[in-house]
C-alpha cells in the first residue's frame, strides 16, 4: 500500500502466496478492497488460497501467469505485482502489469540473476521492511493498520503447522524445505 499505492479495485499479483508474507498479503489487499491474485507452483494449494482470501489462483506449473492475468483482468493486467521470488522470471511477470503499472519486489527466492521487464511504462520498486519501519510515520501507519486488522479479525495470522518442542525442529525445517505448508511455520519453545 505505502510504495506500490495499491487502491480499492485494483488487481495485485501476489507470488510466493502461500508462505506467510503471501497470505497475509492477500488479507491486506482483500482488507482495503483490492482484488487479489494468488500464485502458486501447483494445484495442491489452490482451496487454502483461496481461502486465505485470493479471488483467484494460478498454479504456474499448468498455467501461463500473463495469460491468466491479462483473463482475470480483461486484458489490461495488474495495477501491481508483490513478487518474492526474482530471478530470471522477473522479466515474464512484469509482462502482467497493466500500463504504468508498479512491479514490488520483495524477495529472491530464486537466486539467479534478474532481467528487468521491457514493458514499459513499469515502475519497478525493491522493497524492504526497514525502509517503512525506520520512518515513524509510516510505522504507525503500518502498526494502526495491522493493529485494528489483527482486532477486527480482517487480518489473521495462517499458521500452516505447529511443533512442540526444539527436539521438533527438523521436522519443522523438512516442511519448509517441502514448500507442502501454506503459511508459517510456529515451533513453540517453553521454558
Amino acid at each position: 500500500m505505502e510504495k506500490g499505492g495499491l487502491r480499492p479495485g485494483d488487481h495485485v499479483v501476489i507470488t510466493g502466496a502461500s508462505s506467510g508474507v503471501g497470505t497475509a498479503a492477500l488479507q491486506v489487499a482483500g482488507r482495503i478492497g483490492a482484488i487479489p491474485v494468488a500464485t502458486t507452483r501447483t494445484a495442491a494449494k489452490k482451496r487454502h488460497l483461496l481461502d486465505a482470501g485470493a479471488a483467484h489462483v494460478i498454479t504456474t506449473d499448468d498455467e501461463d501467469v500473463v495469460k491468466e492475468v491479462r483473463r482475470i483482468t480483461d486484458g489490461k493486467g495488474a495495477e501491481v505485482i508483490f513478487d518474492a521470488i526474482g530471478g530470471p522470471g522477473l522479466a515474464t511477470l512484469g509482462e502482467a502489469a497493466t500500463h504504468d503499472g508498479r512491479l514490488i519486489v520483495y524477495g529472491w527466492l530464486d537466486g539467479r540473476p534478474a532481467v528487468l521487464p521491457a514493458n514499459w511504462p513499469l515502475t519497478v520498486i525493491g522493497y524492504n521492511n526497514l525502509a517503512l519501519t525506520a520512518d515513524p510515520a509510516a510505522r504507525r501507519r503500518a502498526a494502526h493498520f495491522i493493529g485494528s486488522g489483527l482486532r477486527s479479525g480482517a487480518l489473521a495470522p495462517v499458521v500452516g503447522a505447529t511443533f512442540d518442542g526444539l527436539e521438533r525442529m527438523a521436522d519443522a525445517h523438512r516442511l519448509m524445505e517441502s514448500h507442502a505448508h501454506t503459511g508459517k511455520i510456529v515451533v513453540k519453545v517453553r521454558h
